[in-house]
């Protein structure tokens, strides 16, 4: 019979949620991937229509490395290392 476990705070639920399962190099696959993109779209907007968004893009690259790397850091911190 397998034994049950502790219930798990909400907080921590949220987060796995967020997180989707995916590891760390998941994360930092998908936040390569993320960053090409966006400078790709940077150049296009930069010399096909002659607007600047750098402005953006590192508020963009703030938020996106926040949404990547915290949950996984909080599940880390929360749970150890296994």
């Amino acid at each position: 019979m397998p034994t049950p476990q502790a219930p798990q705070p909400a907080f921590l639920r949220k987060v796995e949620e967020l997180n989707g399962g995916r590891s760390i190099w998941a994360n930092l696959g998908a936040f390569l991937c993320v960053l090409g993109m966006m400078g790709a779209a940077n150049y296009i907007c930069k010399f096909a229509l002659h607007a600047d968004m750098s402005y953006v893009l590192r508020v963009l690259v703030v938020a996106m490395a926040c949404y990547f790397f915290v949950p996984p850091l909080v599940l880390w911190l929360w749970r150890g290392r296994s």
